[in-house]
């Protein structure tokens, strides 16, 4: 097999569109001699700018001659670059503009190099002149005369996949963009990203390639950099219309509608690719597309659906362990705690290292209110290879919280040396540091943190730890009236933390346990402003929770509500803000649902005294609003059921 090296074509015109199409033929000609046979590598070499805030790719602006690719290609081997495999030959080439314009939409004037590396001379050097008329000759016609120089023999074409000559620029563009999103040289502020592929769709439609490489793009600058989902999910449906749809194009939707948080829309695109109108190009990729469908339903709430989807994953040994941990969700969600528990243990039996099930299981003892439980399922966690920064996030969190210290460092420290770019990971690293009385190491870790990107974002956190690191004392009287406030002299405590809030004036937490005594106090219009004023600063876990009850008793129940919705959607594993938030829809009159939730919290955390007197409530409540009030809320209910069922099956198909 011959190991050829590729160089990214030279252009001497200035526009990014020029060096996009440059660098798109130079991996149009690298896939298709690997087709032929060839070790072919792109060496892409790019550089940071000198904030470090992103990457471009480096580009040639003239031909390169032969000894110039010699040593181009000798050189980035003997700096130690990511240049693998002993080659024998590179291949160089120049794009320029037909015509005096600046412009390659009139055609392009094409030059290939092929250059022997051992003794720096050229095998062959080829031209063509690629135009509306010409190109679906001319381009094949030159990449078969480099196959040629490369000893490499020529079974079939190279097909541009496209009869108009735009399209297959903006292909090109496009295929270099996949390059530039994958070695992270696309800016986070770069728009029109996608109008190549959409030009392209719209200009040919026939064009079943334009889909394929958008959905590529999509993949790439989503799910592995981290871009904005809605507007990809936009442009690729938008292709999807022009074109028409396949597989691999409802998957990606899918996975774009899981990134923008709509897993109703992600599920319908799943559920597209298991009712038979498109085949998988493997029977296995099937019953991935099945278990995608549940973890989506299970996001949607809908976990009936789920189950019922999940039981074609379960088939896949491959799959199995995964489908088992999606089953227990939805059987969480159904608020069946001890099947999914027994569950989550079963897919721990068969995988001992489900990084998925452990943090199920820790998140399920977490919000029960086992401690010991989730603790134990936090460590295990830790110490498995390969852990999403996520989950190194959520154990970390966990055990500063809970006040495990060594645990809590352990944790910390294994997050930032995995994650050094997050600047949360140096910030829990800082937090444990802290209660541990290793106030100068914290601070190194607060310097560190500063340097991340996102680090704006926690501004309030950061400010905190420095002051912990500064002047610990405070933070210890902090914590000490933090207690008392819960539970201590509400009046002398409220003095206290005025106290501390006129040396301090940012120190939101403690401004946080203010409103709290004030509540105590039923100071309720004061403690209400205290809140409001902090959810307009902060994110603060409890905000919400606590404004649920003091709008609660100012008789705004609107109010009390929504806050409950916020509570809740921001975790919605706590049952004790599922309670609140059936509280608060009873006290809006909305009986059902507070019947609905009240049992979902219920079922969650049994034998709660607080939900099962709401329970008690609700239902006194239901018999006051006397039979004909109750059939009319079953019927209203059986007739949405009715409906559903009508919207899935059609019109045409009543009885099935």
């Amino acid at each position: 097999m011959t190991s050829v090296a590729l160089i990214p074509f030279s252009t001497r015109l200035e526009q990014d569109q020029a060096a996009h199409i440059a660098r798109g033929l130079t991996l149009e000609l690298s896939d298709w001699l690997k087709a032929r046979g060839a070790d072919p590598m792109v060496l892409t070499s790019a550089q940071t700018d000198e904030d470090g805030a992103w990457r471009r790719l480096v580009s040639f602006a003239d031909e390169l001659s032969a000894e110039t690719v010699t040593e181009f290609v000798t050189g980035l081997a003997r700096d130690g670059e990511n240049v693998s495999g002993d080659f024998k030959v590179a291949v160089s080439g120049l794009i320029e503009a037909l015509g005096a314009e600046p412009s390659l939409d009139r055609g392009l004037a094409v030059t290939v190099s092929v250059t022997d590396l051992g003794g720096a001379f050229s095998r062959g050097r080829f031209t063509a002149e690629a135009t509306q008329t010409t190109f679906r000759e001319a381009v094949p016609a030159l990449f078969r005369k480099v196959a040629g120089a490369l000893g490499l023999e020529v079974a079939s074409e190279y097909d541009p996949g496209t009869k108009h000559f735009q399209v297959w620029l903006n292909l090109l563009v496009t295929r270099a963009l996949i390059l530039a999103a994958e070695v992270g040289a696309v800016p986070r502020d770069a728009t029109g990203l996608f109008e190549p592929a959409l030009e392209a769709a719209s200009l040919d439609p026939a064009c079943q390639l334009v889909r394929d490489r958008l959905g590529e793009l999509c993949q790439v600058l989503v799910l592995e950099r981290g871009f904005e989902a809605k507007d990809a999910a936009g442009a690729l449906e938008t292709v999807m219309r022009k074109v028409g749809p396949d597989w691999k194009s409802h998957r990606v939707r899918g996975q774009l509608m899981l990134a923008a948080g709509q897993p109703s829309d992600a599920a319908k695109a799943f559920c597209q690719l298991l009712q038979g109108r498109y085949e998988a190009p493997d029977p296995r990729e099937k019953q991935q597309a099945a278990l995608m469908a549940g973890r989506a339903f299970n996001m949607a709430e809908r976990h009936l659906e789920a189950q019922r989807v999940l039981r074609l994953a379960m088939d896949a040994e491959t799959l199995k362990v995964e489908a088992i941990v999606e089953s227990a969700a939805s059987s969480a969600g159904l608020g069946e705690a001890a099947i999914a528990e027994r569950l989550w243990r079963r897919a721990l039996e068969l995988e001992p290292n489900s990084i998925s099930a452990r943090l199920h299981l820790a998140r399920h003892y977490r919000a029960r209110g086992e401690a010991e439980k989730a603790a134990e399922q936090y460590s295990a966690l830790v110490r498995l290879p390969a852990l999403p920064r996520e989950v190194f996030a959520d154990a970390a969190e966990y055990f500063v919280v809970n006040q495990l210290p060594k645990e809590a460092l352990d944790a910390a420290e294994r997050y930032a040396a995995e994650f050094p770019g997050d600047a949360i990971a140096h910030l829990l690293l800082a937090s444990a540091l802290n209660t541990e009385g290793r106030h100068k190491r914290a601070m190194e870790a607060l310097d560190r943190a500063e340097l991340c990107v996102g680090v704006s974002e926690m501004e309030d956190l950061v400010r905190r730890q420095r002051r912990f690191a500064s002047h610990p004392d405070t933070e210890h009287r902090f914590r000490k009236l933090a207690g008392e406030a819960l539970d201590g002299d509400a009046k002398a405590t409220e003095a206290a933390l005025r106290e501390l809030l006129e040396k301090h004036p940012d120190f939101i937490e403690a401004r946080m346990f203010l409103g709290i005594t004030l509540r105590r106090q039923q100071r309720w219009a004061e403690a209400r402003d205290v809140f409001e004023d902090l959810r307009s600063r902060s994110s603060l876990p409890g905000i919400d929770k606590e404004l649920t009850g003091i709008y609660s008793q100012l008789n705004n129940p609107a109010k009390a509500l929504e806050c409950a919705r916020r509570a809740m959607e921001a975790a919605p594993e706590d049952a004790t803000l599922i309670t609140n938030y059936a509280a608060a829809l009873l006290e809006n009159g909305e009986i059902d649902d507070a019947m609905r939730y009240a049992q979902r919290a219920d079922m969650l955390m049994p034998g709660d005294e607080p939900t099962r007197k709401l329970l008690d409530l609700i239902e006194l409540r239901m018999r006051k609003r006397g039979l004909i009030g109750n059939f009319r809320a079953v019927f209203k209910e059986a007739t949405g059921w009715w409906k559903a069922t009508r919207r899935r099956k059609g019109p045409d198909q009543p009885g099935k």
